[in-house]
């Protein structure tokens, strides 16, 4: 168990004293400061809302090592994003199939930004999430990482995927049931797509990428 305890250092008065056995988020304030909001984040596995779950302590070490190894992500501050997982989302049944998000990351509005201290919101899917194998968990998450640009701005793929992850790791690396090279661990070097390759969309690119130089210019 924890024990949290607001003591009056001017008397010895215990103004709170609360005992507890999970995580603990603090908002605080300074007189000398104009009321700023200060926040103490710990709080990095429980329940938030009807159905999601706080995943901190699942994927900001996984964003961390990202960081840590990526020069085009070194901007980022992963203790300034909060991962969600939705638990109980699942894909409906349609006769018309069509393509839904496994992770999105958001910009937090103003006013949630000042009180939780978090500026952004990975969420992921559950119902994907679970079938996903650990590479591909990690290449999900480079993936939202890289729309946070150097001025905290979130920005759009550079085609309808990174190109860099289309022509390294293929079209469906995150749907794959093969394994997939690790990101963080095996001596990956980016490829890049050629230019006419970029103006593709993602389907046309799986018959570009198998076709031959002379094939490829008639693209």
């Amino acid at each position: 168990m924890k024990n949290i305890r607001i003591t009056d250092d001017s008397t010895g008065e215990i103004i709170l004293e609360k005992e507890f056995s999970g995580g603990y988020h603090f908002i605080y304030t300074n007189l000398d400061d104009s009321g700023k909001l200060h926040q103490i984040r710990e709080l990095d596995n429980a329940k938030f809302g009807d159905r999601h779950w706080i995943k901190n302590w699942v994927y900001r070490p996984i964003a961390e090592k990202l960081v840590k190894r990526f020069e085009e992500l070194e901007h980022i501050r992963p203790r300034l994003i909060l991962f969600l997982e939705d638990m109980e989302w699942e894909e409906p049944k349609s006769d018309k199939p069509k393509k839904h998000w496994i992770a999105r990351i958001s910009k937090s509005n103003k006013q949630f930004a000042e009180i939780s201290g978090y500026k952004y919101i990975l969420e992921t899917r559950n119902y994907y999430i679970g079938e996903m194998q650990r590479e591909q968990i990690i290449a999900l998450l480079y993936h939202e990482l890289r729309h946070i640009d150097q001025f905290g701005d979130l920005q759009p793929h550079d085609t309808e995927d990174w190109s860099n992850m289309l022509a390294t790791l293929g079209t469906d690396w995150a749907t794959t049931q093969s394994k997939i090279q690790n990101i963080l661990e095996d001596d990956v070097i980016w490829r890049e797509l050629e230019p006419l390759a970029k103006q593709l969309n993602v389907f046309n690119f799986e018959d570009y990428n198998r076709s031959s130089d002379k094939d490829r210019k008639a693209l």
